[in-house]
């Protein structure tokens, strides 16, 4: 069995650390300890808090009781093991640290009842649910009344709106005291972004701090938390038909387009296996109930998805291609060059991309991440063509 261990380099514990409000907690409770990584920089910070650790893998287990005096058991937290033990020490803790397993896992009878105490067996109503979610659940339970719990969790939970739901019905039972973004790559076997979330058990009308991968930080307001902050701090409205240029992705398949025994464009790139194939009336063309999707001389294509190839763009110089939904085809107003931002894309924006990839497994970026960097790119056209004619 995968324990799913994404261990936390010390660097993002003494980040979370740093991070945590003005307070003094008799003890911290973590339930996915690992190795305690996570609680180092906590005990420097208060030398005299009391640890209390859950931990499955029996050897973390071992770790743990010779690295830091207090409780640690050896248990899944999310069985009826937690209640032997919890039970009676609920809404008891003040503060709690905790990287939970990355993972879906298959929906148990115990997980449905822990989904109903919080009334969100509509909101995860399918046969799998996140592991994340349910150690948020169980924190919740342990902590006291404005007690603070720092997570680090995957961009899934914290900016899709896959769990749009989820987080509005979190900040009934409690509210955010900070989030901070942390780069891909931050832990060991997982290309995860990751933030760094700290929670307030307790509704609360107060705004918290946002910090970027960059360092800047913004105020945003509960509702943000809610609606997902990866589209606020992209700082643009969604992309639509007033935008000067054009966002399409392709409809079928890698496979698909193979089987068409057409030219396509595809992660893998530029396939001219037929070459020689008659024209087919392109833009009205439909084949399995799905609208072709056709790049021209002069269109830009962008890989949207795939950890080693995600932002990769070409131009279109000659032909047509059938285009994968792997890939974006950009469009520029016409007085723009492609080459031109090609070149821009690929030394301004490229390094950016790949550092803010979104995913927990096979990185992607989204309309949305690409309206932010075309519009950048048409702005800082529109200034330098404005310096050059004063």
């Amino acid at each position: 069995m995968s324990l799913e261990q994404y261990y936390t380099e010390e660097g993002i514990g003494e980040r979370l650390a740093s991070m945590l409000p003005a307070m003094t907690p008799r003890q911290c409770i973590e339930l996915s300890a690992g190795e305690g990584a996570l609680l180092l920089p906590i005990i420097r910070k208060w030398p005299k808090i009391k640890i209390t650790t859950c931990e499955l893998d029996p050897l973390n287990v071992s770790k743990l009781k010779s690295s830091f005096k207090g409780k640690h058991y050896n248990i899944d937290v999310l069985s009826e093991s937690f209640e032997s033990i919890f039970l009676g020490k609920l809404s008891s803790f003040d503060f709690a640290v905790s990287n939970p397993p990355f993972s879906w896992r298959k929906v148990s009878d115990y997980d449905i009842s822990i989904l109903e105490a919080f009334g969100l067996r509509d909101v995860f109503s399918g046969l799998r649910i996140r592991s994340e979610v349910l150690f948020v659940l169980q924190y919740l339970r342990l902590m006291a009344d404005s007690a603070c719990v720092a997570f680090i969790l995957p961009e899934l939970i914290v900016c899709s709106a896959a769990f749009i739901k989820f987080r509005s019905r979190l900040l009934k039972f409690c509210s955010v005291v900070a989030v901070a973004e942390i780069g891909s790559g931050a832990f060991k076997g997982t290309e995860a972004k990751t933030y760094i979330v700290i929670l307030k058990k307790g509704e609360s009308d107060e705004s918290f701090t946002f910090i970027d991968t960059s360092g800047a930080s913004v105020a945003k307001q509960q509702s943000d938390f809610n609606l997902g902050l990866k589209e606020l701090n992209a700082g643009c409205q969604p992309y639509s038909d007033s935008d000067g240029f054009s966002i399409k992705r392709g409809q079928l398949s890698g496979k698909e387009c193979r089987s068409l025994g057409l030219p396509f464009y595809h992660t893998s790139g530029f396939s001219n296996s037929a070459i020689g194939v008659a024209p087919i009336p392109l833009k009205p063309t439909m084949i399995i109930g799905k609208k072709l999707l056709i790049a021209t001389k002069g269109d830009i294509l962008i890989s949207r998805v795939g950890s080693r190839v995600v932002g990769r763009a070409v131009t279109v110089e000659e032909g047509e291609y059938l285009v994968s939904d792997c890939v974006f085809r950009v469009r520029l107003p016409p007085s723009i060059s492609s080459n031109v931002f090609l070149k821009y894309w690929i030394e301004s924006c490229l390094p950016r991309v790949v550092s803010q990839a979104r995913g927990t497994c096979a990185k992607y970026i989204t309309v949305q991440d690409l309206t932010v960097y075309l519009r950048e790119f048409l702005r800082i056209s529109d200034e330098n063509f404005a310096s050059a004619i004063r």
